[in-house]
């Protein structure tokens, strides 16, 4: 009997096994792969004091650790401390959310910020003069374990010129004057390219006529030429400055090209501005009108080629100095320490917004949005240290910063995110998913 019964039960049990094992397909959530992003940030590298300068580095945070690219060290050391005294060899900073300040003194009132950077395959520096007053230089910093090649494309107000090959060693640095490079020329501009390793480069103008000092400036690096670029944060006292700006058109075509300047009262073209036509592959400078602003100013430049575009700002008041003013890129959140500095402050871009997160004199927290139509300023009163930027607008945002500190000068800072973090993709499978919710 039993024996009868046992394909009798085996026949039953057969669909039921199917039917549960299709239930649980259907029922039970399956597994799925998620993407888990691995953030990092790159390390940046600080220029070293050029032109005889005093230099100091001012740090977003007291935890991050910093060397000497100089010889075979290579050690990262911790300070403790956000503002450090800087060196003749160049900086390098360990990885971190904060943007990173180098500040140079070379007399009473001639000083030179930039902020320090990674470096990268490009670098066009827009500006400086290798004429009889220059006493500016090119330094190449090689931060990597290997020697680099370089290659240094120089641009006149005549003619691009021919390339210049470069080996730069190992943790190293090379500081190559301009009037070396391009002797002679009032107007220069600089197209830096890295054949291989990791090399970041800086330009300070400094200029001088015999014993009396005309100032010093660093020039932003730029990586790519733009149809639309903005500058922001500029110095519109007519009475105590005047300012020239430079272009250089890169590729093989002229371009014609229309600026516009955005104020606290409003937005208009300076007279010549409208359609000015610019031949290519040549630097050329155009002497602004005399501009009249109790604010800082922001530049639009739109053109129908590729190209790029500075300015220059000479000023006299508090002494002799000038300032480099760069395309901007568009701004991210991030964190920078303006070492005790004075500041104003201006972004521009289409309705933007920007929030503020610093501490007063007195150590309290204190928090401000920021925003306008086409521009909006910010003044704070007293020194900063510490201060923090979050973009609110969905629209780029452009910002730059007109700084001054005890020892006087013109400045001009863009406000940029110099280590952006870079993310790699981890698949993970997230057996929670096989829980029912």
């Amino acid at each position: 009997m039993t024996r009868r019964l046992q394909p009798l039960l085996l026949t039953l049990r057969a669909p039921l096994v199917i039917a549960v094992a299709i239930a649980i397909a259907t029922l039970v959530p399956q597994a799925k792969s998620h993407i888990v992003l691995n953030g990092s940030y790159p390390a940046v590298v600080c220029p070293g004091a050029l032109s005889g300068a005093n230099e100091t580095i001012t740090l977003p945070s007291s935890s991050i650790s910093t060397r000497l690219v100089a010889g075979s060290t290579t050690t990262l050391k911790s300070h403790k401390a956000t503002v450090l005294p800087g060196s003749s060899a160049p900086t390098f900073v360990s990885g971190n959310s904060g943007a990173e300040i180098a500040l140079e003194t070379l007399s009473g009132t001639s000083t030179a910020a930039t902020v320090c950077n990674v470096g990268g395959a490009d670098q066009w520096f827009i500006g400086g003069s290798a004429g009889v007053t220059s006493q500016g230089a090119l330094q190449i910093i090689n931060s990597g374990l290997s020697d680099s090649i370089v290659q240094l494309f120089p641009y006149s107000s005549k003619v691009a010129l021919a390339p210049i090959s470069l080996t730069i060693k190992a943790n190293s640095a090379r500081n190559i004057p301009l009037a070396s490079i391009v002797p002679g020329e009032e107007s220069i501009a600089l197209h830096v390219v890295t054949e291989s390793g990791r090399v970041t480069s800086f330009l300070l103008d400094h200029r001088k006529n015999g014993l009396h000092d005309l100032g010093s400036s660093f020039v932003t690096g730029v990586e790519t030429p733009a149809t639309k670029s903005y500058i922001a944060g500029l110095y519109g006292n007519a009475s105590k400055s005047s300012s020239l700006m430079r272009f250089l058109v890169p590729g093989n075509v002229n371009a014609t090209v229309h600026v516009s300047i955005y104020s606290g009262g409003g937005t208009f073209t300076p007279v010549g501005f409208d359609s000015l036509s610019l031949a290519h592959q040549k630097v050329i400078d155009v002497p602004l009108p005399k501009i009249s602003l109790s604010t800082p100013y922001g530049i639009e430049v739109d053109s129908d080629q590729p190209l790029f575009a500075s300015i220059l700002t000479r000023s006299t008041a508090g002494g002799t100095d000038f300032a480099w003013g760069s395309q901007l890129p568009a701004m991210s959140n991030f964190k920078i320490n303006l070492g005790g500095a004075a500041a104003q402050f201006l972004f521009i871009g289409q309705s933007p917004v920007v929030k503020a997160d610093w501490r007063d004199q007195k150590g309290k927290a204190q928090s401000l949005v920021i925003s306008g139509d086409t521009q909006a300023a910010w003044h704070p009163q007293g020194a900063l240290n510490a201060v923090t930027f979050t973009v609110i607008s969905k629209k780029p945002v452009y910002g730059g910063a007109l700084i001054s500190n005890s020892a006087g000068g013109l400045n001009y800072l863009p406000l940029i995110a110099n280590q952006l973090v870079s993310r790699t993709q981890t698949p993970v499978a997230d057996l929670r998913t096989l829980a029912r919710r």
